[in-house]
């Protein structure tokens, strides 16, 4: 009917906020005032390489479950302002070893700076070691690591630089007319594994525990409604496929795969959230990734199925690099970690090996944060390492859960990344730094959070989000 205003009022009450948006038009649909761009591109190393994520494989990969993937999409408002979002299948992000010199490269061949970028990897656990450095030997990888698979690593991670650069290249030469809609369903897929005990808390199951299982959406169509591209979170460690010596995306990939088979001609991206503390049960076999996977799937197309909320522009990005506050701990006190349960033993003896070479334990660590506002419907905080979910939690209370997706794992990686209640209660999750294992290149970047860790990050996030929310009224 010609001349007839409609509204439409979307309830996202999956996240159990009352998340609600509202639009106008007259005479039909708008026309669309994104464009949107995607590019793929299959990063599963060519030759068996060692893969990071648990210490009791021995060797190279012994073949290949599925294939690894990177992903991304380019966005642009309209009045031409770009940001591009990267997901790929893995372990994580390193700014010294790739998003630096990746980022660098980007903004000389496109102009685009990093605050316009996030590189979100999934955490898979049975994805390779990434590095450059010729003389690795980890604990947290293989101690038995050779030179020659050193080298074979750094040839893969200098190939994977070349191939992010050329992913972002083409979904910005794809970028065409499209339209943004969003909204969240829920997941059972994560269950909480920090258990108190007597003794400190330990790694195993407990469904008691509050995990974060919002499983936000964003849907990117087409002028005639055809989706192009389906982004969506969950906030779970990649680790259903185990132990196993493969190649896998692992719940992730298959999930992905559910959405791109119901929705031939999309491309869908998985980004990891607020899950540093939560696993997938049961675990431990492929069969255990797909079921995950498809149930995380069948989910995200539920959502796609039903009302979204549209997400009209323009787009503000604002980014920081911000200190995140080390314990100052003398060594008597360092000693008296050797004996706590999990990691913080191991972290402890990595700390005074750092004393022992003669360095200086670091008093800070300076990680990446970054908001993106896409106009009054949605607004992502991009936070590095692996935050716990009670950071989804604190993030909702600070700046209120209206439209608001947190994803955790972007731009860098250095361990865990704890609030003030897991500082105190201690276990795997409060190890903090642990990049002197990563790589000897990276120098002495170890050590425990201060509990007030998690006050600078909230606060950065908020004045983040403040510069953003200013730019689009």
């Amino acid at each position: 009917m010609s001349g007839v205003r409609r509204a439409i009022v979307i309830g996202l009450s999956m996240l159990g906020v009352g998340v609600s948006a509202t639009r106008d038009f007259e005479d039909g649909e708008p026309p669309p005032s994104w464009k949107a761009g995607t590019a793929t591109v299959v990063i599963t190393p060519e030759r068996p390489l060692t893969l990071l994520g648990y210490t009791d494989r021995k060797g190279p990969f012994e073949g290949v479950a599925d294939d690894l993937s990177a992903r991304a999409l380019a966005l642009e408002d309209a009045q031409g302002r770009r940001a591009v979002l990267v997901a790929a299948d893995l372990v994580a992000f390193q700014s010294a070893i790739v998003t630096d010199a990746v980022t660098r490269r980007i903004a000389e061949r496109t102009g685009l700076g990093r605050e316009r970028l996030i590189f979100n990897a999934s955490h898979t656990h049975t994805g390779p070691v990434v590095s450059l450095d010729p003389n690795l030997k980890l604990n947290v990888a293989h101690p038995d690591m050779t030179p020659e698979q050193a080298e074979a690593t750094i040839a893969y991670t200098r190939r994977l630089q070349d191939q992010l650069v050329d992913l972002v290249e083409r979904a910005l030469a794809s970028l065409r007319p499209a339209k943004l809609s969003w909204a969240a369903g829920r997941t059972k897929v994560p269950t909480s594994r920090r258990l108190p005990k007597s003794g400190g808390v330990v790694m195993v199951p407990n469904p008691a525990a509050s995990v974060d299982d919002a499983v936000p959406v964003l849907r990117v169509d087409s002028p005639e409604g055809k989706p192009l591209a389906v982004a969506f979170g969950c906030s779970c460690h990649a680790v259903a496929a185990g132990t196993r010596n493969v190649i896998s995306a692992d719940y992730p990939g298959y999930a992905r795969r559910v959405v791109e088979e119901r929705h031939p001609g999309a491309t869908a991206l998985f980004l990891a959230g607020c899950g540093g503390d939560a696993n997938p049960e049961p675990r431990g076999t492929i069969e255990a990734a797909r079921s995950h996977g498809e149930a995380l799937g069948g989910e995200v197309c539920r959502v796609l199925d039903g009302p979204l909320a549209p997400v009209v522009g323009p787009l503000q990005v604002a980014y920081a690099q911000i200190d995140l506050p080390l314990q100052h701990l003398s060594r008597e006190q360092i000693e008296g970690y050797r004996d706590r349960p999990n990691f913080q033993a191991w972290q402890a003896r990595h700390m005074l090996a750092v004393l022992d070479a003669g360095e200086r334990l670091p008093t800070r660590y300076t990680a990446p944060v970054a908001v993106w506002r896409l106009g009054e419907s949605l607004t992502l905080a991009a936070l590095p390492g692996e935050p716990v979910a009670e950071y989804a939690t604190l993030l909702r209370q600070a700046l209120g859960p209206d439209g608001l997706w947190i994803s955790g794992y972007n731009n860098d990686c250095f361990g865990y990344l704890p609030t003030a209640k897991v500082v105190a209660e201690g276990g795997h999750e409060a190890i903090g730094v642990t990049l002197w294992a990563w790589s000897r290149n990276l120098g002495a970047m170890v050590g425990f959070f201060e509990p007030r860790v998690q006050d600078v990050v909230v606060e950065a996030v908020r004045r983040l989000a403040d510069e953003t929310r200013a730019g689009v009224k």
